[in-house]
């Protein structure tokens, strides 16, 4: 499930993820990563994935996968919060292949990630 919420400042698109990842919450998400990248002069995102159990299918992560490639570049800056290892790693793995500058966050670090995205 995928909860969109807009901080004070309108450069910040935040996304807390939580439960199972649908085909149908990354559907939902679509319109408003368009509308964050057009309407922003530096769009930001935080994403805060709290007690979150994975994809729905093998469908929903492959859709996941082809939206992170469609919207690479498109962030100034991008916060991971999470409280997995793989989460952490992940960023690491992707931070050389974007011109985004993507960090990761532990959750207990949550207010240190929503200073340092704004």
């Amino acid at each position: 499930m995928i909860s969109i919420q807009k901080q004070s400042d309108d450069n910040v698109l935040t996304l807390k993820i939580t439960d199972t990842l649908t085909g149908e919450d990354l559907d939902n998400l679509v319109p408003h990563l368009k509308d964050q990248v057009n309407t922003s002069d530096h769009p930001h995102l935080l994403m805060i994935m709290e007690d979150f159990d994975g994809y729905e299918s093998a469908t929903a992560f492959w859709k996941d996968l082809k939206l992170d490639a469609e919207y690479i570049g498109h962030f100034d800056r991008i916060a991971l919060v999470g409280d997995e290892k793989w989460q952490e790693w992940a960023t690491q793995v992707i931070n050389p292949l974007t011109k985004e500058e993507l960090r990761f966050f532990s959750l207990d670090k949550k207010e240190e990630a929503k200073n340092w995205i704004t």
